[in-house]
């Protein structure tokens, strides 16, 4: 899978915010302390995985107005765009804003789950000193 964007429509501390990874090569988001990065990968996750019933990520926007978009793309050049919004069910839109099968997911994340998405990709500061 390879990300080609995230879209932090609203979501923790961000509005309409767009990080792009279309082009070649390794790709490093970094930034002052409380800049965002700790957000942003929670909102990567989000998309992928869902919103966690009780995020934090909530402090900006209301519980029914978070929002999370991208677009990924498999190995054979296969793109899916999509919205990911909180709730119990029908998470997960399309570019038109109806709801998608979570399986829609599966050429993407190769059975990658979220614990092991988080364990392999998302560490973050706390990760760190945890070791």
């Amino acid at each position: 899978m390879k990300i080609q964007t995230l879209e932090l429509d609203a979501f923790g501390p961000f509005t309409g915010r767009v990080l792009t990874f279309d082009t070649e090569g390794l790709h490093i988001v970094y930034g002052p302390n409380e800049a965002g990065k700790s957000s942003a990968l929670r909102g990567l996750k989000a998309l992928l995985y869902g919103i966690d019933v009780r995020t934090l990520d909530n402090h900006l926007h209301a519980n029914d107005k978070l929002r999370v978009s991208g677009r990924l793309r498999t190995a054979g050049a296969e793109e899916l765009p999509f919205t990911r919004r909180k709730g119990n069910k029908n998470t997960l839109l399309d570019s038109e804003g109806s709801p998608l099968d979570e399986h829609v997911l599966a050429p993407f994340l190769h059975g990658v789950s979220a614990e092991v998405f988080e364990m392999l990709f998302g560490i973050d500061h706390q990760g760190l000193i945890q070791g």
